[in-house]
């Protein structure tokens, strides 16, 4: 019974805290950045919120909490919250764990995800409120990347990402994790098993309803980018595998639309061996013979896809509502004894 009434809490409008934003920010080892952050997310003009409250996510950091973060004061920020992991699991995992725990523990009217380097401008959460509202809270809104303070090569290896994506799912992408969310759909959002791997893609493929506004991408206010070339294709092959059946699907016509090209061609190199004498002798049996190893690998190909694609619709999928509580070891506010929570 309990359970039951933690799903659907999202439906009774007693159960949300009116006016409230809880602003979720994964962390791992970026305690000074993260201290600027906060110092300008209290600083910025939120005139729909009447109780702003933080929720850092440490994702397993080996760093200690510093003591001028935990000493901070704050005008419009109520409480800064820590939910410490059990391990790393990454920042698009840690804001799912942060999103569950949330929805399960937090009342509020919005959610803000943003990243805690200062990329994400605090100062711009007022213009996502200002969307949310125009919509009646119906939506997810995503802040569209409309400028980025990267190095031109990490820029141009973005845009190789982009297109290469483009190519293999067949959509643009173009936003991150700077988003915000009516906890009116975060019910929904917390059963969307795709967000495990990448959390903005997930969203899109759920087909919850949400929309875009430009906002250009801020400068890190401390410490180096952890995003370096490795990451940056881990991070795409993430986004990428969120729609594994789509690609491999497409991968799997190509696949059938090249196998049939080569079959053409090896009809129309019989047909100039045996009625024509064009050629020189013996060409036509080592042009036939690459065609039918080429044939043979591309039917290989194919159904080694199709097995993949099937195999993969029948795995067992993460549910964050269900399973988040396993990677959730305390979670206490700042200037308070951190709880051990125990599964």
């Amino acid at each position: 019974m309990q359970s039951h009434d933690l799903r659907i809490k999202g439906l009774e409008s007693n159960s949300i805290d009116e006016n409230k934003l809880v602003i979720v920010i994964p962390s791992f080892n970026d305690w000074e950045a993260l201290e600027k952050l906060l110092t300008l997310i209290d600083e910025a003009a939120m005139p729909q919120v009447r109780h702003l409250e933080v929720l850092i996510v440490d994702d397993f950091s080996s760093k200690p909490i510093p003591e001028s973060l935990i000493e901070q004061n704050y005008f419009q920020i109520q409480k800064v919250n820590i939910l410490r992991l059990r391990r790393n699991l990454g920042h698009q995992r840690a804001i799912v764990i942060g999103l569950s725990y949330v929805y399960h523990n937090l009342d509020c009217k919005w959610v803000v995800v943003m990243d805690g380097d200062g990329e994400d401008n605090p100062f711009e959460i007022e213009r996502l409120l200002e969307a949310a509202e125009t919509k009646g809270n119906s939506q997810i809104v995503f802040a569209k990347r409309s400028k980025r303070s990267e190095s031109r090569g990490f820029r141009v290896s973005y845009f190789i990402y982009k297109r290469l994506y483009r190519l293999l799912v067949g959509r643009e992408i173009s936003v991150g994790n700077f988003s915000l969310l009516p906890f009116s759909l975060l019910r929904h959002v917390v059963v969307v098993s795709e967000i495990w791997n990448h959390y903005s893609c997930g969203l899109h493929r759920s087909r919850i309803p949400y929309m875009e506004i430009n906002v250009p991408r801020a400068r890190r206010l401390a410490g180096k980018p952890k995003m370096n070339m490795v990451s940056l294709v881990t991070h795409g092959l993430s986004s990428i595998a969120v729609y594994g059946d789509i690609v491999g699907t497409r991968i799997l016509m190509s696949t059938a639309a090249l196998l049939a090209f080569l079959l053409m061609v090896l009809g129309v190199v019989i047909l100039i061996r045996l009625f024509t004498d064009w050629g020189v002798p013996g060409w036509a049996t080592y042009v036939s013979g690459l065609l039918i190893l080429a044939l043979f690998q591309l039917v290989l190909l194919g159904t080694v896809f199709s097995m993949i694609i099937l195999s993969a619709r029948n795995n067992s999928n993460f549910i964050p509502t269900r399973e988040y509580k396993y990677y959730v070891d305390r979670f206490f506010s700042l200037k308070s004894t951190p709880v051990a929570i125990h599964s």
